[in-house]
């Protein structure tokens, strides 16, 4: 009976190996991907009005890094847009004295959120009717962008032929608690979705963009029925990407590392409080699917974990399932230790994975909880997500 247990224990731990090594060939094959649609820095071969567009509500900690930043931009055809969400802070004091020293830099005040939206979607929408750009950038007000960012961008959109443009950050931590949990934002992109499968393949589900930074040529973005058409998404940047590549539409996801910072959250409730308002709704609310996912993450980066403290506490190293349960947990400590590298984040990374697993699997389920009670809170307001519309 023992021997029969310990069979099917090794078995499930070949199939692991081999799925481990997947997620290292797709690591491999997404890095090699961003470095090949990355910009020869050149510059753009032509330029054309941009207008950046940032909403922001209750930015005050933020808003003035990210348009100092902006302002230092050498892209020489720049508007910037800044609209106020009803913030209740100094955000519009803000960006008013920055305003009265720039010309490009312009503050509007936006109009109650009607029913059905989200509040950044409706807030992107009402700037993209104001803008007057060739080209739309869409930029987080907790972004912080190198001086060559936006041509930087352009370079490559027109070097690429893309309608759209997005750059995955550089993920700042501030805290023990964002060094935890943060890292799964760039790990589950980099490690375990397949960005370089679904380029060349164009399928639409597969493709992929980041809310604080996306670039529109304004054509595609009108088209694809710009943020009215996804007005009720959490996860808008997704569903946009999407949107443009089954129109046709070329999205190119750029390694953005060295290009912008973003600061996505303070500490380890407002981490947990964010992540657990986006993980749910980026699977599309579907329960089985994200259940699967949740156990499928278990199994690849927990399971190797007990097992191997298993064995050494009940002194059993010299058995093949523990020996290979170690093999398993070097190939996970390389594949975050190589996204921590590449991502500029805390090497330790590498070795706390087991907790960022824990507590993200907790935090999504989490989300499925918000969800379904219909209280899915985020900057003063809360969504209502069931019955299939969205209230606030």
């Amino acid at each position: 009976m023992e021997s029969a247990a310990s069979s099917t224990i090794i078995h499930y731990q070949i199939a692991l190996t081999v799925i481990l090594v997947l997620v290292g060939f797709n690591l491999i094959a997404n890095l090699h991907m961003l470095s090949q649609a990355a910009p020869r820095g050149r510059g753009p071969h032509f330029l054309r009005p941009v207008s950046v567009l940032v909403p922001a509500r209750n930015e005050a900690r933020n808003i003035r890094r990210c348009l100092e930043s902006l302002q230092a931009q050498d892209y020489p055809l720049l508007e910037i847009l800044v609209l106020d969400d009803g913030s209740t802070d100094d955000t519009a004091a803000i960006v008013t004295e920055i305003a009265r020293q720039d010309p490009r830099v312009r503050l509007v005040y936006g109009r109650p959120l009607p029913q059905g939206w989200m509040g950044k979607n409706f807030a992107c929408q009402q700037l993209s009717e104001l803008a007057r750009g060739d080209w739309l950038l869409f930029a987080d007000a907790d972004t912080d962008h190198r001086p060559d960012t936006v041509s930087w961008a352009i370079e490559a959109a027109q070097q690429n032929q893309a309608d759209l443009v997005s750059l995955i950050p550089h993920t700042v931590t501030h805290t023990v608690g964002e060094e935890v949990l943060l890292p799964i934002i760039p790990f589950g992109l980099l490690g375990c979705y397949p960005l370089a499968l679904g380029q060349r393949l164009r399928v639409p589900f597969l493709a992929m963009a980041v809310g604080p930074f996306m670039l529109f040529r304004r054509e595609a973005y009108n088209r694809v029925g710009s943020h009215d058409g996804v007005r009720a998404e959490i996860a808008e940047d997704v569903m946009l990407a999407r949107r443009v590549r089954a129109d046709g539409g070329r999205v190119v996801l750029l390694d953005g590392s060295e290009q912008v910072d973003v600061h996505f959250y303070h500490g380890f409730w407002e981490s947990w409080r964010g992540l657990s308002k986006s993980i749910f709704a980026a699977l599309g609310y579907r329960l089985l699917p994200t259940l699967f996912l949740l156990g499928f993450y278990g199994f690849l980066f927990l399971w190797p974990v007990w097992l191997f403290y298993h064995g050494l506490w009940q002194g059993r190293l010299g058995e093949p399932s523990v020996r290979l349960a170690l093999f398993d947990l070097f190939i996970n400590m390389g594949l975050w230790y190589t996204v921590a590298v590449h991502a500029r984040l805390p090497r330790r990374t590498a070795i706390v994975y087991p907790l960022t697993i824990v507590l993200v699997i907790i935090i999504a389920l989490d989300s499925i909880r918000q969800a379904a009670l219909g209280g899915i809170g985020w900057k003063e307001r809360v969504y209502d997500v069931r019955g299939g519309s969205l209230r606030h």
